[in-house]
Order: C-alpha cells, then sequence, then structure tokens
C-alpha cells in the first residue's frame, strides 16, 4: 500500500468503501448462511450481490483483503495465502505462519499465487478485486467485502464463521466487540475528531462511511460525510473548516520518507492554526492497522488508540 504514488495510495485506501455494487449489511441485516454451521453445504451472499455457495464449510482461505485475515484470527484460523504484510503481524496470523504472499499490484495480484495454495475460497474487496473474479474462480468462489462502517466489519466476522464452521466463536469475539463499541459510545466525548492520511498534496480523510470513520463518529463528534467523489484530495483548508481538536494522522507516501504527517504539514501556516496542531493532539497511528485492517482485531486497535487520546485531551 504505501509504495503507491499518493494518489494511487488514497484510490486504493478509498476504492473498497465507495465504488462497490452493493452497500454491506448491518449487522442486523448480515448475508444468512444457506445451512448451519458445520458439515454439509453453506453460502452467503457477497456485498456485490454474488451468491457463494461451497460444498463444506471452508478450510482453505486465501486473503486478498486484511479484513479476512483480522476475521479468520479471530476464529482461530490461519489463511493459506496473504497479500497484506500487516498479516505476518504477531497480533494476527503471525511471522511464522504457514501462508504463501500473493504478489502482483493492487486489483492486479497474480492469480497464480492464488492458484498454487490450493484455497476452498478465496476473499478480496469489493470495487477493488472484482475484475479478478474469473481468474480466480477457476481455482476457488470468491468473496467480496465492501465495509463500510464498523457495524459491517462485525457482519462479515459473523459470515466468516458462517462459511467455515466457527459460528460460535465468531458470535463471541463480534459480541465483545460490539459491547466494547457500546461502552464506548456510552461515554461519547464532545471533542472533534479526524482520521486522515496520505501527505502534503495529496491527503484524505476517513468519512462516517468508513469502518474506521463510522467508529470515531461513535465515540466523538465527527463531523466529516461520505464524499460525491471519494478518491477526491482533501486540502488543508477544508479540514480547517472543522477545525478538529484531535486528529489522527497516518503518513505514507511513494517515497521510503516515514517522516510523521504532523511534521511534513507543521509549515503550512493553515494547519499550524488548526486547533489539533495548536494543542499538540495530533497523535500518529500505525497506517496499516488504520488504513487496511476494517476487521474487528484492527478496529480494536483503533479504539484502543482513540480512547487513550480523548482520554487525555
Amino acid at each position: 500500500m504505501r509504495k503507491h504514488t499518493p494518489a494511487l495510495a488514497l484510490a486504493a485506501l478509498l476504492l473498497p468503501a465507495g465504488l462497490a455494487a452493493c452497500g454491506s449489511p448491518s449487522e442486523g441485516s448480515g448475508p444468512a448462511p444457506s445451512s448451519a454451521p458445520g458439515a454439509g453445504p453453506v453460502s452467503a451472499t457477497d456485498d456485490t450481490g454474488t451468491e457463494v455457495s461451497l460444498d463444506q464449510p471452508a478450510a482453505r482461505i486465501a486473503c486478498l483483503t486484511m479484513i479476512c485475515v483480522d476475521a479468520l484470527t479471530e476464529v482461530g484460523l490461519t489463511p493459506v495465502a496473504y497479500r497484506e504484510p500487516l498479516a505476518l503481524d504477531e497480533r494476527y496470523a503471525g511471522p511464522d505462519a504457514d501462508m504463501r504472499e500473493v504478489t502482483g499490484g493492487f486489483g492486479e495480484e497474480n492469480v497464480e499465487d492464488v492458484a498454487l495454495s490450493t484455497p476452498d475460497l478465496v476473499v478480496g474487496l469489493a470495487g477493488a478485486q472484482d475484475g479478478l473474479r474469473e481468474a480466480v474462480e477457476r481455482s476457488a468462489p470468491l468473496f467480496l467485502v465492501d465495509p463500510r462502517s464498523w457495524e459491517d466489519s462485525v457482519a462479515f466476522l459473523r459470515t466468516v464463521g458462517d462459511l467455515t464452521g466457527t459460528r460460535e466463536r465468531a458470535d463471541e469475539q463480534a459480541d465483545a466487540f460490539t459491547e466494547r463499541v457500546e461502552a464506548a459510545a456510552a461515554e461519547r466525548s464532545a471533542l472533534t475528531t479526524l482520521s486522515m492520511f496520505g501527505e502534503p498534496g495529496s491527503l484524505g480523510v476517513d468519512s462516517v462511511e468508513t469502518p474506521v470513520g463510522s467508529l470515531l463518529a461513535e465515540v466523538s463528534d465527527y463531523p466529516w460525510p461520505a464524499a460525491a467523489d471519494p478518491f477526491a484530495p482533501v486540502s488543508v483548508e477544508q479540514v480547517a473548516e472543522v477545525d478538529p481538536d484531535v486528529v489522527f494522522a497516518q503518513a505514507f507516501s511513494a517515497s521510503d520518507d516515514q517522516e510523521p504527517l504532523s511534521q511534513r504539514l507543521a509549515t503550512d501556516p493553515t494547519w499550524a492554526q488548526l486547533t489539533a496542531a495548536r494543542e499538540d493532539r495530533v497523535v500518529e497511528v500505525e497506517a496499516p492497522v488504520w488504513a487496511t485492517g476494517r476487521g474487528t482485531i484492527s478496529l480494536g486497535l483503533v479504539l484502543d488508540q482513540v480512547e487513550q487520546a480523548l482520554g487525555e485531551s
């Protein structure tokens, strides 16, 4: 993700939330399996409206997106293939996990890597990896997911439980995360927050129609609606219009420059006048977790940082 050009990085981050054929269902209306978990056929409808059917629960899943790795970790399973380096983090599958890396550009993954992992099921991002369906399905069915809220991430976890015969475990993890969000929402802060990413000249903001943005809206004032064009860059002047009290900043660029986003923007006079900048409440966060995680483990890590920052403000 971080080696794309700034424009492509912005598109890669926002594409799944903006261009899927169908919106993700909320927790209460998530895809329903055709049979109970366990031996026997299972099916679910993905976020493009495509029904994915399996003769039995999947045991070998290739993940082209981190939310897949995240959900499998929650139910105690390890993918047979992964795309994002974050999968190797000890909080997910781990550095010693026996997985094949899927190479290739974002949305142009090497399908041969997928085939060599001999999966029962492949999970990708709607709006980004739709074009792989024909090639991928020579090996296994492709399930495309498009989470637009933290509730959608919870619903996907339950669906993974259905498709892998681990619904009881999935429900336990989903319920625990939901209860945690509800508890945090009960203590909602009046501070205005913003999750932003990129680099000067190519900035983006998580809208309320993203898992991170919707989560922040539960626990704080989050005045950033979904944009008509999810790929449109955001200016510092637009950020100044909402003047956030706390900014969660994710720095990434086309180069190897790892300078924090707040430092890159420090010479911008408009940025310097923001409440968050003036009061030293710009929090640099883990870009891979915030930008690509999308699942309940990742969102739990996001909530850890948010609660700490709000508690100190």
